[in-house]
C-alpha cells in the first residue's frame, strides 16, 4: 500500500510539474507537425487580434528585412510542408542580441498587434531566443 501512495504522489509531482511549464508558453510550434505550424502562424498572421497576449515558441529561419538605414525587421520564418511557402513573424529581443546571418532559431515571445498602414500586423514582444 505504501508503494501504491508513493507512485500516487510521484505521478501528481509529475503531472503537476508539467502543468506548470506549459502554462509558460501557450502555443507551441515546437511541439507540431510542419502543417500545423505553416497553418498555426498564418492563422495568427491573419487573425491577430485573437492571440493578443499570448506567448509563442517557434522554431524557424532567422530572416532580416531592412526597412531603412536604420530600421530592420528581425522575423522567424517556417515553411509549408511542400517547403514552397513561407510565412514568417516578426520579433523584438530583450537583449537586442540578434543573430549575424540566416540561421536556424528557437523564438520565445508574447504576441502583441500593431497597426501598419491601417492593417494590425502580429509581432513578438519581450521575446528571447532558446
Amino acid at each position: 500500500m505504501r508503494k501504491f501512495f508513493a507512485a500516487m504522489i510521484v505521478c501528481t509531482m509529475i503531472m503537476f510539474t508539467g502543468i506548470g511549464r506549459a502554462a509558460a508558453v501557450d502555443i507551441d510550434l515546437t511541439k507540431m507537425s510542419s502543417t500545423m505550424i505553416y497553418s498555426t502562424v498564418f492563422n495568427i498572421v491573419t487573425t491577430p487580434k485573437n492571440f493578443v497576449g499570448k506567448t509563442m515558441r517557434m522554431h524557424g529561419e532567422y530572416t532580416i528585412y531592412p526597412i531603412t538605414d536604420t530600421e530592420t525587421i528581425h522575423a522567424c520564418l517556417v515553411r509549408d510542408a511542400a517547403g514552397c511557402c513561407s510565412q514568417g513573424i516578426e520579433f523584438r529581443l530583450i537583449n537586442g542580441n540578434y543573430p549575424s546571418g540566416t540561421c536556424d532559431i528557437t523564438v520565445v515571445g508574447t504576441l502583441a498587434i500593431m497597426n501598419v498602414d491601417g492593417k494590425d500586423v502580429c509581432y513578438m514582444i519581450n521575446a528571447s531566443l532558446e
